[in-house]
């Protein structure tokens, strides 16, 4: 007598040949907004726009180091090769007489409070030694940019000094870069003072053109520090037909 198989059988799909206990056991596709499972088509891709992602990344930040450094030795480039002051006689033609060269000690910068009220900063410098001697009423004093030479302006400042405070009024204007000079003889008394519109003055009520000997010192007095900024102090002017000259950066 033959045995009847009671098991069911399997419903198979005539087109594909898949059970249907085997097409439930099909991964059903990723939805949406799940990752893809590692080693898929879909995972692959992924990876590969995440390290593309990343390699623009760290490429944009190795570029903006670099400008960071160019820009840094510019300015260490402008500073160290500061570029003298060159005068002018106003004709365009060289003048016919040697250059008068004056030497200055490296700056040091300080501050002082102001009689005023606030405080200025101060650059002081001492003029060491000239070629030929000078007066006050030969040469003028200069702040300039080392980069072009552009003279900067001092924006019409009267200067306010004393013979015992080189900012007896109120600090120059830091949003102008305003400046002044205070010239102090061999004998640290204040005798001049000098700005780029009014020139020369007196502090003590004395003649204003007088020898420039070795050992004065000149105090720059600003509303802001420029030192190390790219700016330099010059003297120019012209003696019998020979240019005046001498700079030192800030």
């Amino acid at each position: 007598m033959t045995r009847r198989d009671s098991g069911a059988q399997p419903n198979v799909d005539p087109v594909s040949g898949t059970s249907g206990v085997e097409a439930n056991e099909t991964k059903s596709p990723t939805r949406a907004g799940e990752p893809a499972p590692p080693g898929t088509f879909d995972g692959r891709a992924r990876a590969f726009r995440e390290r593309e992602t990343e390699r623009r990344s760290r490429r944009r930040e190795r570029v903006g180091q670099l400008v960071v450094v160019a820009i840094i030795l510019l300015g260490v480039y402008a500073i160290v090769s500061a570029r003298p002051f060159t005068p002018t006689n106003g004709s365009g033609q060289p003048p016919p007489g040697p250059p008068i060269v004056v030497k200055f000690t490296n700056p040091v910068l300080g501050q002082v409070t102001c009689g005023a009220g606030g405080t200025a900063y101060t650059e002081r410098l001492v003029w060491t030694n000239t070629t030929r001697p000078v007066s006050t009423g030969d040469v003028a004093l200069r702040v300039y940019e080392l980069f072009d030479g552009d003279v900067l302006n001092d924006r019409g400042i009267i200067p306010n000094a004393t013979a015992s405070n080189v900012c007896a009024g109120s600090p120059p204007n830091p949003e102008t870069l305003a400046w002044y000079a205070v010239v102090s003889f061999p004998n640290d008394t204040v005798q001049l003072t000098y700005a780029f519109s009014p020139g020369w003055a007196s502090v003590t009520s004395g003649d204003s053109n007088v020898p420039i000997e070795n050992g004065t010192v000149i105090t720059l007095v600003m509303g802001t520090s420029l030192a190390g900024r790219g700016y330099g102090f010059a003297v120019t002017g012209f003696v019998e037909g020979s240019a005046v000259t001498g700079s030192v950066a800030l």
